[in-house]
């Protein structure tokens, strides 16, 4: 199984992105043994807001947009993550958490994403938040 993750960051603020690479690997191959080439973007709210409105209709911010660019390109899988850093760090503060671990959570959210996970219903939430408490715990 090839694997790759890449982290762009084309926001202003300073945010630790060490383990977020592993983390995603670890989550990544615990779920699906296939390839993949992700790129996590670090964004402002701006950005964030432009890419929901344009992509999925909403008109709103929020904290991670996946997107997968591909099903399978020669048996791999390609997407992006997008998150906010601007969310990320006002959820750290709502949440009292460190600002590493917010980020870490926003980048296996999306993964979950690609994977099949959904947050529509309350049920799903709990899943998705249950799923990251766990790969976070490791």
């Amino acid at each position: 199984m090839k694997f790759q993750v890449r982290i762009h960051n084309s926001q202003t603020h300073e945010i630790p992105v060490n383990g977020i690479k592993e983390l995603i690997k670890k989550v990544w191959q615990a779920e699906t043994k296939s390839s993949a080439n992700l790129t996590v973007i670090l964004v402002d709210d701006i950005c964030i807001k432009e890419l929901n409105k344009d992509y999925l209709n909403k008109n709103s911010v929020t904290d991670v947009i996946a997107f997968p660019l591909s099903n399978e390109t020669g048996n791999v899988f390609e997407g992006e993550i997008y998150i906010s850093v601007d969310r990320v760090l006002e959820n750290r503060s709502i949440y009292n958490v460190e600002l590493g671990l917010e980020l870490k959570r926003m980048a296996v959210h999306g993964v979950l994403h690609f994977l099949g996970y959904k947050d529509k219903s309350d049920t799903e939430k709990h899943e998705m938040t249950a799923r990251e408490d766990y790969y976070l715990s490791l």
